[in-house]
């Protein structure tokens, strides 16, 4: 019995063949996930640096984790007021 190496050397009808093509997974395009990226307006891509003592630390990050939000979130909220 001969081995079969293409797909065209099959005795199949053209219905069957593009059946088989599209089962074919190896060459789909994969869903990466997550979600779309924020046009250039949106993206935040400045830093501001503060300096605060251990004490305010402390007491910023219990504020936070009070509220549910990170810290940076909570300065941005805070910060909004005075802009």
């Amino acid at each position: 019995m001969a081995k079969i190496k293409e797909l065209d050397d099959l005795d199949i009808t053209e219905k069957e063949t593009s059946f088989i093509k599209s089962a074919d997974m190896s060459k789909a395009k994969k869903n990466k996930g997550g979600r779309p990226k924020k046009d250039a307006s949106e993206k935040a891509s400045e830093q501001i640096f503060i300096n605060v003592t251990k004490d305010e630390k402390v007491k910023i990050e219990s504020v936070a984790k009070e509220f549910g939000i990170s810290v940076s979130a909570l300065c941005k909220i805070s910060l909004v007021k005075f802009i």
